[in-house]
């Protein structure tokens, strides 16, 4: 009876060391976090209409493996911050304009150029397609792991005061400006670039420090230049990048089933989405722009010809800038157009 008592106590006793020797483990094994984090407001239509569909749908397909935990407004970091959290891990996944880290992706830059994007669906394809092919793309981004690439919808013109229907009446208007291709192009068009952050943009045309801006209706609605805004000329005039990132290190140290589900849901399909999410948000927020009051002018097809044509240096300069380079500047742009008409 006494050795009886002494086995069961030594299985007991077994049982226990087992247990907490292997607990810990066990709770770290249940869920995984991953920390996204971006710095724009909650309410923005691509976070509550793509970033967290996305996550959700990545979250149900890991069976309660991991959990995405976003951090938006930037509780980590500024605009422009965001890839820098995502190389030294701050953050786990991130979310931004690449154009806010100058220098950093010319190769991305390519569908900034001027009147490259009519549809941002579209160009996010043609941007990732084409970012599959060249290495010399995916090198841009070789220090994390890219899971999408996509394009906001086109910029347009807006006035407060004198509609813009031609070449001329561009000259000498006080605009403000949405990149460096932008700037370059209003310059060639004879009208004043203003940079200034886009805070500042509603004061700037309520005192006249601005006649205008280049600027999607999204962008009018957020910042509510549109309630100072007469006019409107669509023109398809530029578009900026946004890229969705995760650490490199994190993402190699995932269990395989999770990198499995990240992937399935990444690339060309995460890319699309948030492109359609653009566009849709472009049209909802045009409805907006026109409720409010502003009228909608047009160039005529000769006035819409001689901007492109004006424009056609900058993207000859940005080849030969690639180039000289020794980036294959001239193939991605004939690639990029390629995708863009099919």
């Amino acid at each position: 009876m006494i050795r009886k008592k002494l086995n069961w106590y030594s299985i007991c006793l077994l049982v226990v060391s087992l247990l907490l020797v292997a607990g810990p483990n066990l709770s770290l094994a249940k869920t995984i976090t991953l920390k996204f984090a971006h710095p724009y407001p909650a309410m923005h239509a691509q976070h509550k209409g793509v970033l967290v569909p996305w996550a959700k749908k990545v979250e149900e397909a890991c069976g309660g493996d991991l959990k995405i935990k976003f951090l938006p407004g930037g509780a980590l970091g500024k605009p422009g911050q965001a890839y820098a959290m995502v190389e030294k891990n701050i953050a786990d996944i991130g979310w931004d304009i690449a154009d806010y880290s100058p220098g950093r992706f010319p190769l991305t830059t390519v569908i900034e150029l001027p009147f490259m994007v009519s549809s941002a669906e579209k160009a996010s394809v043609a941007l990732w397609k084409t970012y599959e092919q060249f290495p010399e793309f995916q090198k841009e981004y070789a220090d994390t792991k890219l899971l999408m690439l996509s394009c906001h919808g086109p910029g347009v013109f807006a006035t407060v005061k004198k509609p813009i229907k031609s070449l001329a009446d561009l000259k000498g208007m006080k605009i403000k400006t949405a990149s460096s291709f932008t700037t370059s192009a209003l310059q060639l068009f004879g009208s004043v670039p203003v940079t200034q952050p886009v805070t500042e943009t509603y004061t700037s045309l309520e005192r006249g420090v601005l006649d205008g801006v280049v600027m999607p209706y999204d962008g009018m609605v957020i910042f509510k230049v549109n309630e100072l805004l007469k006019y409107y000329t669509p023109s398809d005039f530029y578009s900026m990048v946004f890229w969705v990132a995760i650490n490199k290190k994190k993402f190699e140290s995932l269990p395989a089933n999770i990198k499995n589900v990240i992937e399935e849901n990444s690339g060309l399909p995460f890319s699309k989405a948030h492109g359609k999410s653009f566009d849709e948000s472009y049209a909802s927020m045009k409805k907006i722009c026109i409720k409010t009051g502003m009228q909608e002018v047009n160039f005529s097809d000769v006035e819409m010809q001689k901007l492109v044509d004006l424009t056609t240096p900058l993207k000859e300069k940005w080849v030969k800038e690639m180039e000289a380079k020794g980036l294959p500047g001239g193939a991605i742009l004939e690639t990029v157009k390629r995708y863009l008409n099919e």
